[in-house]
């Protein structure tokens, strides 16, 4: 593979912050997908996410009642989330934790700017793309809120940070890139950043820190440049993810080793 230079072709790309991350969760991976392009097989958490998000995005741009919000998941639930089931207990799970979500979720309290708005931006060179799944105004000051079904926390504020808060600030660099957008659009940048993690019922909460967009930038530039130095792309191993998150395990011949 490493006589190969794919830089022209990466060189034309628009990124992502989901194209950023995929490239640090396997290269390999990335490669099948951004450069092969072979088609993606669909895996239940991700098109759980989706439903989730979709049935969000309608209540909140007014489509459906928030008492409709339970129906509307049950009734796409079955043919929408597709790909390998999990446990039947697994499903139960967040099956049981979504319609809690539904009882109490209610509006972010602020005027609506956007929903699923698709944007697109310059990171120092880098043409990006993102989507922001939610924009408020609330007293002249603007929020970011992006949907998750991952169990976030908030900050410690402890002097060393915690495995939680490392994690929290790789989550959080897609928000601070998607600041980029906001800035350009309304001339300033968040006055906070949310995750909305449904199957949860908890928003963190985190105030914009220049400092950590700077980082955010730096380090979507710094992977954009191993990407177009890259000619061996790596695979990287690792049993949970490659069965039921990456969407390219069935084009992947080292997957296909490792399970037998």
């Amino acid at each position: 593979m490493g006589d190969i230079n794919y830089r022209p072709l990466i060189d034309d790309m628009t990124f992502s912050y989901s194209r950023l991350k995929s490239y640090a969760q396997c290269p390999y991976g990335w490669k099948l997908n951004y450069i092969d392009r072979f088609s993606k097989e669909e895996k239940f958490y991700a098109s759980y996410g989706s439903l989730m998000h979709s049935v969000i995005e309608k209540y909140l741009t007014g489509q459906i009642s928030r008492s409709e919000m339970k129906l509307e998941f049950l009734t796409r639930f079955g043919t929408e989330v597709e790909g390998e089931r999990p446990s039947v207990k697994t499903i139960e799970s967040y099956i049981a934790s979504s319609l809690e979500y539904f009882n109490s979720f209610d509006d972010f309290d602020m005027n609506t700017l956007a929903v699923e708005q698709r944007v697109t931006f310059d990171i120092e060179g880098v043409p990006m793309t993102g989507i922001l799944d939610y924009l408020g105004e609330k007293d002249g000051d603007i929020y970011l809120i992006d949907h998750k079904s991952h169990e976030l926390k908030p900050r410690s504020k402890r002097a060393k940070p915690t495995v939680k808060d490392k994690e929290l600030d790789e989550y959080l660099r897609q928000l601070y890139l998607y600041s980029t957008a906001v800035k350009e659009q309304y001339g300033k940048f968040p006055k906070e950043l949310w995750f909305n993690c449904f199957r949860f019922n908890r928003l963190v909460k985190e105030q914009f820190s220049e400092e950590r967009y700077n980082e955010a930038v730096q380090w979507a530039v710094n992977t954009v440049n191993t990407i177009k130095d890259d000619s061996d792309f790596e695979d990287n191993y690792e049993y949970f993810f490659c069965r039921w998150i990456c969407d390219q395990s069935h084009n992947c011949e080292v997957y296909e080793n490792e399970v037998g």
